[in-house]
């Protein structure tokens, strides 16, 4: 059982509720997405899809108005499962179906042409596994949806996570220790345009729940354990260019995927701040950014706040001749908060850091090779 579904079951709940009242709006925004990673709408009219981990399945009313074939639901959590078939009992047409189980006790002799996992895979134990679980059940020539999250990506929701363990860490009752952080973070989340989550979901999700310590799984990671098999499609956020004149790309797909690969460790720290768009560096300093990030959540599971400081200093070095100033003075607050104790009303105050969110979940899409 994953970080996530132990978390779920334990207080029987599912935080992942999302605002759709303005359902055009957020049918645009999921059409976007599916655009911008190369998976236009239409590539799911009268397909099989499989999404694995829908929640109460807010993007999947999205998907269903594209009319699939079929449409599988796998939904292991029994909170978000009860709520996944109330959203969509109105709407089946006889071809959604729904199965309250793990994906390793699936069963099924049918392939999709189209499988969709978001928001699972970083907080997995097993990811290589899963992840060849999920290529089984494809058809030839099919496409795979996934989300990635890593070290750098997170890393100021990491830093927030730290705040919050000190803020709430002798407060046993959880709707208790959701007040104070919401109380604390109300201020960081004002900034963020487009919320659809109530900010207490956020905070339990994020700030509660442990599985944001699990979160090392990257672009490149997930690109390397489908490059045997699998086209990269594209991505969301979109950091790559490819002028390769497409006479001359690569016929294997290990090959083709490499340049992305080598792209993204070039562009990684861009992940940092939503905000910052630059065009690259060395991906030595990169690989040092990420071991930093990786020790910083070594030190908020051993609760090691001594080290905090230095870890945070070592990586304000690392960008300093990289990034804006906004991203180094939002890192220079929380060093200084650290130093001078962690409190709710310091932490609402904030003036930089309350801006600073990172770019955290990436969307990529993989075509299954094609056999001739």
């Amino acid at each position: 059982m994953n970080e996530y579904l132990s978390f779920y079951e334990k207080y029987k709940i599912s935080p992942v509720v999302q605002n759709i009242d303005d359902f055009t709006a957020h049918r645009k925004r999921r059409t976007n997405l599916y655009r911008m990673i190369g998976v236009p709408s239409i590539l799911f009219k009268d397909k099989n899809i499989l999404e694995i981990g829908p929640g109460g399945g807010y993007n999947t009313l999205v998907t269903y108005t594209y009319n699939p074939k079929t449409y599988t639901l796998i939904e292991p959590n029994s909170t978000g499962f009860n709520e996944l078939k109330d959203n969509l009992k109105d709407l089946n047409k006889g071809n959604i179906y729904f199965h309250n189980c793990m994906l390793e006790d699936f069963k099924t002799e049918r392939k999709y042409d189209v499988i969709m996992c978001e928001g699972l895979i970083p907080g997995l134990n097993n990811k290589k596994e899963f992840i060849q679980n999920i290529q089984k059940l494809l058809n030839e020539n099919g496409i795979i949806i996934i989300t990635s999250a890593d070290e750098i990506s997170v890393f100021y929701e990491l830093i927030r996570k730290y705040m919050a363990n000190v803020l709430s860490q002798n407060i046993e009752n959880i709707n208790e220790r959701v007040a104070i952080l919401v109380k604390a973070f109300s201020s960081h989340l004002d900034t963020l345009d487009g919320m659809s989550r109530s900010y207490s979901d956020w905070c339990l999700d994020n700030l509660v729940g442990e599985s944001l310590l699990e979160h090392t799984f990257s672009m490149f990671d997930a690109i390397t354990l489908f490059e045997d098999d699998f086209y990269f499609l594209g991505s969301s956020p979109d950091i790559f260019t490819n002028y390769t004149w497409y006479k001359e790309m690569a016929t294997q797909s290990v090959n083709y995927n490499s340049p992305y690969k080598e792209q993204f460790l070039k562009k990684w720290h861009t992940l940092i701040d939503y905000r910052y768009i630059d065009n690259g560096r060395d991906s030595s300093q990169n690989l040092e950014l990420s071991k930093l990030c990786k020790t910083f959540i070594n030190a908020i599971k051993k609760e090691e706040t001594n080290s905090v400081v230095n870890i945070l200093t070592a990586i304000k070095t690392n960008l300093q001749l990289d990034v804006n100033d906004e991203i180094l003075k939002s890192i220079e607050e929380v060093i200084d908060i650290v130093n001078s104790g962690i409190t709710v009303d310091k932490v609402y105050k904030m003036k930089y850091f309350n801006k600073a969110f990172g770019r955290g979940q990436s969307y990529l899409s993989f075509s299954k090779v094609e056999q001739i």
